[in-house]
């Protein structure tokens, strides 16, 4: 049948990100990463969609979204209009963890309803554990567990298996995510 990728907006990626550091101050690419999965989880399960279409690959540390991984980490081979983007909106301190502190507003224009209830959801839920308690959630993750180390993880796998409409909600994505960059 295919994996099921989305097309990852890195405005609105950016935008996450602000509206991430003006919730918690100082959270860390470690939190962010694993509050992204688990609002992109909630959000895919009940609105048929993620919220940024990141590509998450299957790190040691559990999942990690790779194009906000670039985003904090200010790999060179974002275009020089993102890299300004990025410094004029957070401060991203990598001596330490890669703290992200919002240095603007969000532009809310990016969010729907469904993506503030879930990224609210996500971060009440996750953003305190600590790293020991969001690795064994995230190792513990079916769609985790069955994707090989280093590999992008199928979206397909997200989708909870007792859901009684998961093909036709597979079925959906799979025709959603030709189309619609998130």
């Amino acid at each position: 049948m295919g994996t099921i990728r989305f097309k990852v907006s890195y405005a609105k990626a950016i935008e996450t990100l602000v509206w991430l550091a003006k919730m918690k101050p100082e959270i860390d690419i470690y939190h962010v990463a694993k509050v992204l999965f688990y609002a992109d989880k909630m959000h895919l399960n009940k609105y048929l969609r993620p919220i940024i279409g990141d590509d998450y690959v299957r790190m040691p540390y559990g999942p990690v979204p790779s194009g906000v991984l670039n985003l904090i980490k200010k790999n060179m081979w974002l275009s020089p209009n993102q890299l300004r983007i990025i410094k004029a909106s957070l401060d991203i301190d990598d001596a330490d963890n890669f703290k992200l502190t919002a240095l603007r507003d969000p532009d809310m224009d990016y969010f729907s309803k469904s993506d503030i209830e879930c990224l609210t959801d996500a971060l009440n839920k996750y953003g305190n554990l600590s790293f020991d308690q969001l690795y064994e959630l995230t190792h513990s993750e079916k769609c985790y567990s069955e994707t090989a180390p280093n590999e992008k993880i199928d979206y397909a796998l997200w989708i909870d298996e007792n859901d009684p409409l998961r093909d036709e909600t597979l079925d959906h994505m799979r025709e959603l995510s030709q189309y619609v960059q998130m």
